[in-house]
């Protein structure tokens, strides 16, 4: 029972009372008894000062109005009998309050009311009058508006993409007077030294016009914020350069790339200006027969990292007077199909979106009987997303051919995978 006793407020508080009391009596009896040498123990006798910061409480209707400018606490002086002041210290059951009951929207200069201080001290309040602003309550939608700072100084060839926030919008409840100034709520992101997708979590608070905090409860509190971020990168064709010539006799009929197209990383704006990519010079001196040789790419100049750095090329050497018995690589011709569905696997379509193309043109070879019948139905192009995050990734396409030819390109595409927005929020 005592337990539950001293979890209570008005419990403890007359507890502090009886022991001021006898406090009180204490010292006045050793005053009586040894005269002015306890008279320093405790300042019980005679009048004394003492300073309190003391909390402001508002008496107005919450459900119905907002107030503003009201000081969390103001300084109070007190004067009066030091056996007053020791009760005060311990007990501290006293208030400051303002009573706004009544008043319509607008500023009001009200006056500061003390209370619970008693009757034998003096109270000055370093602010007797408050200005306060009342203002009826509303609730209002806000987008939410990501701003990405220092875009130019993320980690060297990386970009970034759309920012996706959890929620596309916060409900704010305030003053409807200040409400009006909130068009969006801002979401500063640095990004300085960023080399990888992130989410992070951020406190929502919105501003004014003039850049001042706006006053006002949020729903929800915090959001989080998925920044993807990237290399930025182009597929462009390899071109193969050959030098010198093939033993008398013989012809070179064809050099093609086993790889037939690289990834290019960099600046976009440089990107976007190189078509190609070139293979270094590939000597075919005095050849005599069909070889393969791996040889190193160029790297254009201003980008920042290639793949592959090197590919292997087939360099296909024939005889001048061979005939045509059979077939030879010289009936092998080729061929682009339209259209050729793409399908992508491996990610989570409850989590993500993918964008990427709905179909691309492929490069065949085979024989020339062979390439005139095929179309789109007997290639079947995949992609697989396995472990990938949010961001733009490129990705090779794995081909699967229902007939006897070769696919020679593309070899990659670009997919983008994005963060599926709670349909909640965007209704």
């Amino acid at each position: 029972m005592f337990e539950k006793w001293f979890n209570e407020t008005w419990f403890l508080r007359l507890v502090a009372v009886v022991l001021a009391i006898l406090l009180y009596l204490m010292v006045a009896g050793t005053n009586t008894s040894t005269g002015s040498d306890a008279s320093g123990f405790l300042p019980v006798a005679g009048q004394s000062t003492a300073k309190f910061d003391v909390p402001v409480t508002v008496d107005y209707d919450e459900s119905q109005w907002v107030v503003y400018n009201v000081p969390e606490t103001i300084e109070v002086t007190v004067n009066g009998p030091s056996s007053s002041l020791t009760m005060l210290r311990l007990v501290q059951d006293f208030e400051l309050g303002i009573d706004l009951i009544g008043l319509d929207t607008g500023y009001h200069r009200v006056r500061v009311q003390a209370k619970g201080f008693g009757k034998d001290v003096e109270v000055d309040m370093k602010q007797e009058t408050i200005e306060v602003f009342l203002d009826k309550k509303a609730t209002k939608e806000v987008p939410v508006q990501v701003k990405l700072l220092n875009k130019n100084k993320l980690a060297e060839g990386f970009v970034v993409g759309e920012a996706q926030p959890s929620e596309q919008s916060i409900e704010v409840t305030g003053g409807a007077e200040k409400l009006q100034a909130i068009s969006a709520i801002e979401i500063p992101v640095d990004l300085t030294g960023r080399a990888a997708t992130y989410t992070e979590a951020f406190n929502v608070k919105a501003f004014d016009t003039n850049g001042n905090p706006v006053q006002a409860t949020y729903d929800p509190k915090t959001i989080d914020v998925t920044i993807p971020i990237y290399k930025e990168s182009k597929t462009v064709p390899i071109n193969v350069n050959v030098k010198d010539a093939v033993k008398k006799g013989y012809k070179l009929v064809k050099v093609v790339p086993v790889v037939t197209e690289a990834r290019l990383y960099g600046e976009m704006d440089l990107l976007s200006r190189i078509v190609a990519v070139e293979t270094e010079a590939i000597s075919i001196k005095n050849l005599t027969s069909t070889t393969e040789k791996t040889v190193k790419l160029v790297q254009p100049d201003g980008v920042t990292g290639m793949d592959p750095m090197t590919v292997t090329i087939s360099i296909v050497i024939d005889r001048k007077d061979a005939k045509a018995t059979t077939e030879t690589v010289e009936d092998r011709g080729e061929k682009t199909i339209s259209n050729v569905p793409l399908t992508v696997n491996g990610y989570d379509e409850t989590r993500y979106t993918a964008e990427y193309p709905p179909a691309v043109d492929v490069v065949v070879r085979g024989s020339e009987t062979d390439l005139a019948t095929i179309d789109a139905t007997d290639i079947k192009a995949v992609v697989d997303l396995t472990g990938l995050k949010e961001g733009t990734h490129g990705l090779p396409i794995s081909y699967q051919t229902s007939r006897a030819f070769d696919v020679l390109r593309p070899d990659n595409v670009d997919v983008t995978l994005k963060s599926r927005v709670n349909a909640e929020t965007t209704n």
